[in-house]
């Protein structure tokens, strides 16, 4: 026995009495503990385990651990684990070659690492050569070889390359045991460890010329990930397929997403089992059996046996015209569905990728739709389609892919992800494996990270395209976005971003020049407004929680009933709402309404709605207030396009690291620098806020001067846009009497007595002056909704603007009418002059009338 076949493991539960947890320690027998620290682990360029004690850093392999347990020496240790006293004579010949070793790094390899020794035997099992691996300066690897000739340490192989561990190799094969081949020593002996006394021998045979010693033995190829891998592992195909009696190529789940060039050492090491690894050995198809379907150039077939003269021959049968290349099975997550996706090659030498629910396996029909193209053909029948589904789900569909519903930040697994096409980015890592489903496409996984000094320039310009109140408003919005999984989970809402201005006046620029840029979109994710339906609206801000940017808002433009669609989708956003929706099959789909929108156009909302006023943040842009400065400021965000690329993708790292507690307290304390708003308005500010202090996390991490002095211009633009100058926005109340003393100022009504105003109070008698506003409405073309006459009294009673109604009666032309009473004051704060001038008079005699129409 030597002393890599001791299973380290089982010595320190032996010798102590314990077992090691879940997470692989045991409580160290060297020092008092109450929590385990002691674990195993295996170094494959060693070629041995060794045990480490992360409490006490006692550390070494099993002839050390018997030392230290038992205070015994360094023979009678050896003695104890059944090991010969004396070194064997290919432990001494190593001891030679690693002396010659150290003596080089001393003279010819300065600034070089060892990595490790491998000893290379012949079919006898005598020590042939080793092989040295080294680490330079670069951190690239290097290879040496050396040999004993006359006692001497020669650096030469001194022979052809040999199989590693080849008498082992040669005596399993002899014992029927599966040959596995990786690319090198170090994943030979990690799977020589993880799988010693079983029925496995790995071996590597890369550099070999001869390998015609593995002719007739049962074959497994596990090769690195990446074209050199691939081509190693059809090298041995090619070499030793015909003669095997059993051969696999062993998928390894997950083992793509770690990258080019990783190895079963690296799968193993970033956590799965022996368990894991026989589980693949079992799902890894072989390609020599009679009884499980093939494949070639042709396509998918099985093999029929036929007996003539005793002798059974088999027939191949082919089910495709296509071959299978790679199986995933995907968990569509948002509608709680499984699904399949195929990679496959047609005969026409086409790579064509098919995506589908798992019932395109229920009959050939609905399998035929599945391939859905002329290069793609089914033949086989029920029993076929079953039989290939079964082989599919076995040996090549090892993988799940979790596909969710468009772009969005989301809580998984205690931390918050961002899930992009290509994949999801975590706090410190990529999940490939965790997709959305192409709807939207933001590309940020190639993006670099940010410098100091492009961070620097990049503050100097992004908030100089227009005025301060604008700039801010708009960037703290579209970063307070990125933190929409933090806001739902705190039941925040974010309030919309609409962009007004005349043709010209640079809002397209806006969009896209600075925010598309910032949230990695291409100007072809900007969607026109004016051509969405009502459903597509809906499916667009239920697809993901990332931002939505639509252009083209021009109301006055839609018929009513898209005014009202839109009016109602917007708000319902707002609130975060579900939609209910039938499909053909009469079955009710829900629709999550979860992304914040950005919205630009020429024209404000319909009517000014103050439901819409109140959850927007409002920006408006002119052409005259475009200037040489500003324009220059735009063209160095054109030209660095680049550059907010690296910055989205870095408020992204930021917000992904941000919990929700923090992003509360960053609420509450800019809270209490924001004052004369409330409700919505307030809610819009303290979001605007938060998205600064998020920038600020970013300049604080860079260690770069935050920004401050931003919450004036915020609440003043708050109060000028969407206020409108006033405490909170107008209510379609507030909006008709509004339009209402326009029409008096412009002398558009019809002369009757509507308004009266006396000493003890203002008087309107309001029917008529609603059907004035209808009949005004009517003959301009202006498209507004008007409310009912019971529906503006009640509303403007609960708004304090009516406080009676057909409560006054006043002789007009010598009869009695019943007028309602409204409030001086509010109508007075309202600004409606016409209707109540600040400056009027009072009149004592109850029975004048003031005509004011």
């Amino acid at each position: 026995m030597e002393l890599q076949d001791i299973d380290l493991k089982t010595l320190i539960e032996r010798e102590t009495g314990q077992h090691f947890n879940k997470q692989g320690y045991i409580k160290c027998p060297f020092h008092n503990e109450k929590t385990p620290s002691l674990s195993v682990k295996f170094f494959p360029d060693k070629n041995k385990e060794k045990f480490r004690c992360w409490g006490c850093d006692k550390q070494g392999d099993a002839i050390d651990f018997i030392m230290e347990l038992k205070g015994i020496d360094y023979i009678k240790a050896r003695e104890y684990l059944g090991l010969s006293v004396e070194k064997s004579p290919q432990e001494e010949l190593r001891e030679k070659v690693k002396g010659y070793i150290e003596w080089e790094l001393t003279k010819f390899r300065k600034g070089q690492q060892l990595l490790g020794i491998f000893n290379f035997v012949n079919d006898k099992g005598e020590i042939a050569y080793f092989k040295a691996k080294f680490k330079n300066a670069e951190g690239k690897k290097e290879l040496s070889y050396y040999h004993i000739e006359n006692d001497k340490v020669i650096n030469k192989r001194g022979c052809d390359e040999l199989p590693y561990n080849l008498y082992k190799v040669i005596e399993g094969i002899k014992d029927k045991k599966v040959i596995i081949i990786c690319e090198g020593e170090k994943d030979a002996n990690t799977l020589n460890s993880q799988l010693k006394n079983s029925d496995y021998v790995a071996t590597s045979i890369k550099g070999c010329k001869n390998i015609s010693v593995l002719e007739g033995a049962r074959i497994y190829v596990c090769s690195d990930t990446g074209e050199a891998g691939e081509q190693y592992k059809w090298h041995i195909y090619k070499e030793l397929y015909k003669n095997s009696q059993e051969f696999k190529f062993i998928n390894l789940p997950g083992i793509k997403s770690l990258g080019d060039n990783k190895d079963i050492t690296d799968w193993l090491d970033v956590g799965h089992t022996k368990k894991d690894l026989i589980n693949a050995f079992n799902r890894s198809l072989d390609l020599k059996s009679k009884f499980e379907l093939q494949q070639d150039n042709r396509g998918i077939y099985k093999q029929v046996p036929k007996e003539k003269d005793d002798e059974i021959t088999y027939k191949k049968k082919y089910l495709t015209d296509f071959r299978l290349l790679e199986a995933t099975r995907v968990k569509f997550v948002d509608e709680d569905q499984e699904g399949v996706k195929l990679i496959l090659k047609s005969s026409t030498g086409e790579t064509i990728s098919k995506q589908g629910a798992a019932t395109v396996f229920d009959d050939v029909k609905s399998f035929k739709n599945f391939l859905g193209t002329l290069d793609l053909a089914f033949k086989g029948r029920v029993d076929d389609l079953t039989d290939l589904k079964t082989w599919i789900n076995k040996f090549f569909a090892l993988e799940t892919e979790e596909l969710f519903n468009g772009i969005q930040f989301k809580e998984k697994d205690n931390q918050v992800l961002f899930i992009t096409n290509d994949g999801a980015v975590g706090k410190d890592k990529i999940y490939p494996n965790i997709k959305s489903d192409g709807r939207n496409n933001v590309d940020v996984m190639e993006i670099e990270k940010l410098t100091a000094a492009e961070l620097k320039e990049i503050k100097k310009h992004l908030f100089r395209f227009a005025s301060p109140e604008k700039t801010i408003s708009i960037i703290g919005t579209i970063i307070n976005n990125l933190a929409v999984a933090q806001c739902r989970a705190a039941k925040i809402k974010l309030h919309h971003l609409l962009i007004i201005g005349e043709s010209g006046s640079g809002k397209s620029t806006i969009l896209e020049n600075v925010i598309a840029p910032i949230l990695n979109y291409a100007t072809n994710e900007i969607k026109s407004l004016g051509l969405a339906t009502n459903f597509s609206l809906i499916k667009d801000l239920s697809d993901g929680n990332y931002s939505m940017i639509y252009e083209e808002h021009k109301p006055s433009r839609w018929d009513r009933y898209k005014i009202s669609k839109i009016s109602e989708v917007l708000r319902n956003l707002y609130d975060g709402s579900t939609v209910a929706r039938g499909d053909k099959s009469l079955k009710s789909k829900n629709f999550y309404l979860g992304r914040p929108v950005i919205i630009a156009g020429e024209e404000g909302y319909y009517n000014n709605e103050k439901a819409l006023m109140d959850r927007s943040c409002i920006i408006y842009t002119s052409k005259n207030e475009r200037t040489s400065e500003s324009g220059k400021e735009i063209k160095w965000l054109m030209e660095n396009e680049n550059l907010l690329n690296k910055l989205g993708k870095s408020l992204i790292e930021i917000i992904l690291n941000l919990s929700v507690d923090k992003y509360i307290q960053i609420r509450n304390k800019v809270s209490e620098s924001i004052q004369d708003l409330k409700d919505r308005p307030l809610n819009t500010a303290i979001n605007i806020c938060v998205g600064m202090e998020i920038l600020n996390l970013l300049l604080k991490k860079y260690k770069i001067k935050t920004i401050t002095g931003y919450t004036d211009h915020i609440v003043k633009n708050i109060k000028l846009e969407v206020l409108e100058g006033g405490e909170e926005a107008h209510s379609i109340v507030e909006q008709m009497i509004t339009i209402y003393n326009d029409m008096i100022d412009d002398k558009r009504c019809e002369g009757m007595n509507v308004i009266v105003r006396r000493a003890d109070g203002i008087f309107i008698k309001t029917s008529e002056m609603l059907n004035q506003i209808r009949v005004y409405m009517k003959n301009t073309g202006l498209n507004m909704h008007i409310l009912e006459n019971r529906d503006f009294k009640k509303q403007a009673m609960k708004a304090g603007y009516l406080t009676g109604t057909a409560n006054k009666l006043i002789r007009v032309d010598g009869k009695i009418v019943r007028f309602d009473t409204y409030n001086m004051e509010k109508l007075r704060k309202l600004k409606v002059d016409a209707i109540a001038p600040p400056d009027a008079y009072d009149v004592t005699n109850e029975d004048n009338v003031i005509p004011f129409c």
